[in-house]
């Protein structure tokens, strides 16, 4: 008898189980496909790496103005500190210097570019995550019944747990793995009952005698069909 009700019990929790979980992915599906919140998280995502882009390529810009800088620094140290006597090299050194600062100034007007494209990149940004909040907060309004029977349903997966586990402490190891066998076999469920002579799941017919059987709670009879276990609710 014992082992009859153990069974029933966790057919019972197991196909609220499979119930709630059904529910959850349609529910977790139609959370994730917000096309308006999909949206706007893929365009902050994406000028994220914009504004990371162009904040590097402004500390380059930036590095390469004072490394220029140095090289002139260098140069017209060398030009004035009176080391150089040869007219040619002093000659030389003027037009490198010269050289330099011209692309001195190519490199500034570089840099100013940057520093824009960051400037415009960031108000950009700072204008989409400011979409992405209100977006975020219309999405929490528009789904909030959803959210709130989604929190429902994980208590009681939590439930559920607890009680399945319990369940199966009720069962032999032998039990159990007849009973998930059956469950792998038959679409999750393993345990049927009957009415009007007839197994619920299948459909097929009992003979008088199996009928009868089924009711007895001292022994456990299969459906001659299927092969589920059977009990009159």
């Amino acid at each position: 008898m014992n082992q009859i009700i153990g069974f029933i019990r966790l057919q019972q929790i197991d196909t609220r189980l499979d119930q709630v979980n059904a529910r959850l992915n349609q529910i977790n599906i139609m959370l994730e496909n917000d096309q308006g919140l999909k949206q706007i998280i893929e365009q902050k995502k994406s000028f994220e790496q914009k504004v990371i882009s162009s904040t590097k390529n402004l500390e380059l810009s930036e590095q390469a103005v004072q490394n220029q800088l140095i090289k002139i620094q260098q140069s017209e140290a060398n030009l004035y500190s009176g080391k150089v006597k040869n007219p040619k090299e002093l000659q030389d050194l003027q037009t490198e210097i010269t050289i330099l600062k011209r692309f001195l100034s190519s490199l500034e007007n570089k840099l100013l570019e940057a520093m824009i494209e960051v400037e415009e990149d960031q108000k950009v940004y700072e204008l989409i995550c400011s979409k992405y909040i209100d977006s975020e907060h219309d999405y929490t309004s528009r789904n909030a019944v959803f959210v709130e029977e989604r929190n429902l349903y994980q208590k009681e997966l939590e439930k559920l747990a607890a009680e399945k586990k319990a369940a199966e402490n009720s069962l032999t190891s032998q039990d159990l793995f007849l009973y998930n066998k059956l469950r792998m076999k038959r679409g999750g469920i393993a345990v049927s009952t009957i009415s009007e002579g007839a197994c619920n799941s299948c459909g097929a017919t009992l003979t008088p005698a199996q009928e009868q059987a089924v009711k007895s709670p001292d022994q456990m009879i299969y459906c001659p069909s299927c092969g589920r276990m059977l009990y009159a609710s």
